[in-house]
This record gives structure tokens, sequence and C-alpha cells, in this order.
């Protein structure tokens, strides 16, 4: 239960003796929910946030924890400013934003609008707000979209979206100018990306497209740039599988969010779209609030390459700073000289900087670490993905130039999480009890780096349990030890336990949850059946 402070003795709204605690922001007390209600409507509302946004050299606007926040809080929602298809997408409807479905005519096309000839869901669609504005701009410039329906290329992506969402934003000037404001003050990186192979491209073809064939002549090529470069680093891929969804958006309260590669908030995105961000871990008055950009199984080289060519900054948080990635040693090899010792960077924020082993002092070049890593990411990425025996013969090839939790043994292993139990002929059923075994431990040995760099209620931890729980039922099941039966159970339990605070935000995952504990509760019946 929460508890006003002693200095929190007066309603907001009447001044009366109150105790109230408004749970939110926890800065306010109401005498009565009538009041709480009305005072919500006064003004309250805007003011009832758990963060501040913050300004420094480093970070620029950032957001910041103004109080305590518990673990699993909900922190902000936002609803999508603009949202529209990926810059190349696989044909979707641009009235609902759904992929588009295979025609059910033979040889037939995708419905076409009947104004603009953009593929859409059917006829309903062509009112759709978000399609209306550019569909009345392209069909006054007498342009026709060329996007058909091509038998067995239904997912091949189409460059022509590009200019959807683009367009989405510079109509807001006209349509809704406040709307248009916050969205021209987010952080560009437009200097750094019109030196990039895609923004070379888009100043030849879309700069051309939107001028010449749209006649949107008062546009600068600059500010059309900008814009382009605003959605780049600043919208959201928005997945929701079941209603065929997979878009981007753009949200300008999250934009603020830092990234840090060991972030204390996860998100995700409910039925409407609005991006949602709960708290992964307790997180403390005057802490920086951040998300993840980046895998957490990947080295530092990795991320910050990655976030380097897809976010145009360079990270330099607690893990990024410390060769040793918080004694994970993801991004360091075994040395080839000692065998005993692993190579880390002397100091990991400089791309440049010498490698060298903490025993024996071999040295070696960033070039030979950079290629190297690239070499054996490629060949890790090459591997038929199928069936755990690739993987584990890659582990087993390499054990002695990369340690055990060295970034690309880490992926292997997790992928082998996910094939036993799952892969043809590693169905649950099949595995062997070595493999089931390996499983475990498998998953054992990720959890306990998931403690270090995406811990508390992170889905990569939770996705986690959830294939270590069903292996633990497993491995209770086949046991002929009644004491090891009911010691796995009851591990298995805690693990369900765990996994229900973790995953009770995510909708989509309630139904698995429910078989899970089908599944349990059936075998406890069984177990005890049999003990009696």
């Amino acid at each position: 239960m929460d508890y006003p402070s002693s200095s929190l003795t007066s309603c907001a709204l009447c001044q009366a003796r109150a105790s109230q605690l408004c749970t939110a922001c926890r800065s306010v007390v109401y005498c009565s929910r009538e009041h709480q209600k009305e005072h919500w409507k006064k003004g309250h509302k805007s003011e009832c946030m758990c963060y501040k946004v913050a300004s420094n050299e480093i970070l620029g606007r950032h957001l910041q924890a103004t109080r305590d926040i518990k673990i699993g809080e909900q922190i902000l929602k936002e609803a999508p400013l603009v949202l529209g298809p990926k810059v190349a997408s696989a044909p979707l409807c641009l009235g609902c934003h759904r992929n588009l479905l295979a025609p059910q005519k033979r040889q037939g096309n995708y419905y076409k609008c009947s104004s603009c000839s953009w593929p859409l869901c059917g006829k309903e669609c062509e009112d759709s707000p978000h399609h209306k504005s550019e569909c009345q701009l392209m069909s006054g410039s007498n342009f026709q979209s060329k996007i058909n329906y091509i038998p067995a290329e239904e997912e091949r992506k189409e460059s022509a979206y590009c200019v959807i969402m683009l367009l989405r934003c510079m109509q807001l000037k006209s349509m809704d100018p406040e709307a248009f404001a916050r969205m021209y003050t987010l952080e560009d990186h437009l200097k750094e990306r019109l030196e990039t192979p895609l923004y070379q491209v888009l100043r030849a073809n879309l700069i051309t497209f939107i001028k010449t064939v749209l006649g949107l002549k008062d546009w600068s090529e600059l500010d059309i740039l900008r814009i382009a470069a605003i959605l780049d680093t600043n919208t959201f891929e928005v997945r929701q599988p079941k209603e065929r969804r997979k878009i981007r958006a753009l949200y300008p309260g999250a934009a603020m969010i830092s990234h840090d590669c060991v972030p204390n908030m996860r998100h995700r995105f409910d039925d409407d779209m609005n991006i949602v961000f709960l708290a992964k871990r307790k997180i403390s008055k005057g802490e920086i609030l951040s998300i993840s950009y980046t895998q957490p199984l990947r080295s530092t080289i990795q991320r910050r390459l990655h976030l380097r060519q897809a976010k145009c900054f360079d990270c330099s948080c607690a893990r990024c700073q410390d060769s040793e990635e918080m004694g994970s040693f993801a991004g360091a090899q075994t040395c080839p000289k000692c065998k005993a010792g692993k190579i880390i960077s002397l100091n990991p924020l400089q791309n440049s900087a010498n490698w060298k082993c903490q025993l024996c002092n071999l040295k070696r070049s960033a070039k030979e670490v950079l290629t190297s890593d690239a070499q054996l990411q490629l060949e890790l990425e090459s591997l038929d993905k199928t069936t755990p025996t690739t993987l584990e013969e890659f582990i087993y090839r390499h054990r002695v130039d990369l340690h055990e939790t060295n970034t690309h043994v880490l992926q292997a292993k997790y992928a082998l999480t996910q094939l036993y139990g799952n892969a043809p002929g590693f169905s649950m059923e099949e595995l062997t009890e070595k493999s089931l075994n390996r499983k475990v431990q498998l998953c054992k040995e990720l959890l306990a780096l998931a403690d270090i760099f995406d811990g508390g209620w992170s889905i990569f931890r939770g996705n986690l349990l959830i294939d270590m729980e069903e292996a633990v039922v497993t491995q209770a099941l086949r046991s002929d030890d009644p004491d090891e039966c009911e010691e796995k159970l009851r591990e298995a339990a805690e693990l369900l336990k765990e996994i229900a605070n973790i995953m009770k935000h995510e909708p989509e995952m309630q139904q698995l949850l429910a078989q899970r504990q089908e599944i349990l509760d059936s075998a406890l019946d069984r177990f005890k059946e049999v003990k009696e």
C-alpha cells in the first residue's frame, strides 16, 4: 500500500484534510475519488508524471525519473504522431497498414484505390484518415502507383513506400502545425546521414519525385531530407503479427528516451499502436530513463558499430566503457599465444585502439580484431538455423579461440535454446536426455548473463525462462525418482510465477502462459496420484 508523505495532508482540489495518494506521481493527495477525477480534468493529467525532461551535453534532451519507480510500473504511454510504411516494405494497405493478402481470384491483383491506385485492403480503406491527404495529393498530380501482385513474391520489398511517411510528415505543416512543430524539433543527424549511400539515392530520386512529380516546389531539398533524417533517427518499428502489421511510427515523447546497453525500461505496443514503457527493474529518483536499440548478446564493437550506422551516435554507457563488458568479456577472444588470457581493448570507446592479452601482453591491432570479428559473424549467420547440429559444431570448432561467453558463442547458444524442443526431429518429446539437459544448461548460462545485460523483467529474460520451464517440466515427467520429480515440478512452478510477472503486460503471451500452467497443474496432479 502507498502512504502519502507526512507533508501531503491537504486535498489538491479543495484543501480539505486528505490521505488518498495519487499512485502515479505520488506528489498530491485527495479527500475523495471524485475530487481526484475532477483535479485530473483541471490539469493534473499534464503534471502527473514520474519523469521530467532534462538536458546535458552528452545526451542532449532526455527523460529523468522524478521519484523512485517500482519494477513493472508503467512510466509512459504515448499515441503515434504519425505512422506509415518502412522505407522498403512488403505490399501493405495505406489505410489500415496491414500487409496485403494474395488476391482470391486466380491471376488477380490487389484492390487499388480508385483515386491514386495505391494498393489497399478494400474500398473501406479509401476513406481512412491516414490515406486521404496523400491520396488527394497524388491523384491531383496524376501519379499512379505501379505496385502489383506478383505470385510467390508477396513479401518482396517495394522501395516506392519510402515516400509515404515523409509526405505524411510534410502535410502536417498545413493540417496540424502544432504537431509539425513537435516533430521538427527532434534530432536528425542530417549532416552525418547526407554522406551515406542511402541519402545520396534519396537526394537523386526522392527529391525529384516530391518536387517535380508531386509539384511540392515550395519545399527545399534540405527541409525534405531533414524530415527523412528525423524519421530515420526517431521512429520505432511497430510489429503486430496477429494484425499483419510491420510498420514504423513516430512518438515525440518517446524519441527523447536515451539509449543504454543495460537499459532500465522496456517497451511494447498496444492494440491502438500506442507505445507503452515499463520499468524492468526498480529505478531510483534522478536516474536517466533508458531503453536499448541493440541486442544484449552483441559485443561492444558490434553494438557501437550498429548504433553509429543506424542512429548516428557513439554510445559511451557504462558497459561500453568497460573493457571486460561487466565481467562477461563478450567481445574478447582467447589469446592464441598463452591460450589462457583474453584479448581485450585498451580503450573500448576508441575504435582504432589496440587490443592486448590480460596475461601475456600479446597485442593485436584494431583492424585484426575487427576483421576476425566480422568473419566470425558472417560464418555464424551463414549456418543452417533449422537444426541444432550446425550451431553445436560451430561452438566446438571454435572451442580454442572463442571462450564460453564470447558474443558469437552466446548468439549460437541462444539460437540453440530455441531449436532444442522446436526444430524438426528435436521436439520436446523427441529430445534425448543429453539434449534436454543441454537445453536447461544453456538457459541457465544465458540467464546468468541476462542478469548482467538485460535483467529484471526483460522480454529476453522472460523468453529464456519460458524455454527453461518447459524443459524442467519435461525432465520431471521423465524422472523415475519421486524426490527429483517433486523438486523439478517445484522449480517449474517458481519459474512460471516469475514468467507471469514479467509477461503480465503482454496480452499475446497470456494464452501460452495459461497452457503452461495447465500442463504444470496436470503434472503436479499426476505426481500426487503416484505418490499416494
